[in-house]
This record gives C-alpha cells, structure tokens and sequence, in this order.
C-alpha cells in the first residue's frame, strides 16, 4: 500500500512530500527511505508523533523526516509541498468541512504538484428514511461507528471528486 501510494504521487528524490494525518509515521519513512523525499508528517496525536518521532531517529532520517503535531488548517501561509498525500484521514473531516479540508489541501500544494487523497466513500448519496433510522440506531451500537470512525462521515464519491474540484484540484485517477 505505502508503494502504490509512492508510485501514485510519482515521487521523486529532493522533493517534499506532506502527509496529514501522519499516524504511527510509516508512509514518512517509507517514502523519505525508499524515495529520497524530505517528509513532514502532521497528526493530532502527541503519543503518534511520539513514537513516530523515535522510529525516524531509530531508522536514521531525522535529516529527512520531521513529525509535527499540527492540524492541517494550522500550517502557515507559505507552507507548500511538492506532493502532499491524506490516508484514511478524511473520513474524520465530515462533509461540512470538507471544503476547507480541500481548499487547505490546495493551499498546501505546489502549482504542478500532487495531491493525493485515500479514503473510503459510501456508495449511497441519498439514504432512505429507514436508512437514516438504521444509521442512527447503529451509531451507538456499531463497530464502525464505535471504534473506527467514531467522529467520522463517508460521502460519496461524486461529492468528494465536486468538493475537491471546487478547492482547484484536477482529478487524473480514482480508484
């Protein structure tokens, strides 16, 4: 996953590469040590930056790889990147502030650069009374709602690809 996520972002050595909502650090290192990057990675977490943080100075990348605890809407004007990269994040952001996210994401982006977003969508655009219903019920019980993504929202792909267009982006590949 963190190569077809390196090859994705046609990364390449000097360049610098974001990763917002950063985790554990494992795409950091993999791309600042395979790829040659110069890799930042932004979470809200301190005890994932913590270990992160230990496992670059165990790898030895600290000249490559830094980890902040940061929200990305936090980081200065003037911050841009050559790639900047989202795994598994998005689905924390909710649709209402899905804009912001993307436009933020843009923001963050070099003119020429790529951004790539991973996340997981729902196919249904428009649920059904019952539906509605079912999801409510489910959110106190389910171990979607519960454990993974409690705070979470999946949109559908069709939102996503318009939200994302709006913020500047260019769509080159779904999958």
């Amino acid at each position: 996953k963190l190569d077809l996520i390196c090859r994705k972002l046609r990364l390449e050595a000097g360049e610098s590469l974001l990763d917002i909502g950063c985790g554990w650090g494992s795409l950091v290192l993999h791309a600042a040590e395979r790829y040659g990057v110069r890799a930042t990675g932004i979470t809200l977490s301190e005890p994932q930056a913590t270990f992160a943080r230990a496992r670059i100075a165990e790898a030895g990348l600290a000249d490559r790889c830094r980890i902040e605890v940061r929200d990305y809407r936090d980081l200065p004007r003037g911050a841009d990147f050559d790639k900047v990269v989202s795994v598994g994040m998005f689905e924390h952001v909710g649709r209402a502030r899905l804009p912001t996210y993307f436009s933020q994401a843009h923001r963050l982006t070099r003119p020429g650069g790529l951004f790539l977003n991973h996340g997981i969508v729902t196919l249904s655009s428009r649920p059904s009374p019952l539906q509605m219903l079912e999801r409510s019920l489910a959110r106190r019980t389910s171990f979607i709602q519960r454990y993974v993504f409690p705070d979470g929202e999946l949109v559908p792909p069709a939102d996503v690809l318009r939200l994302a267009e709006a913020a500047g982006f260019e769509t080159r590949d779904l999958e």
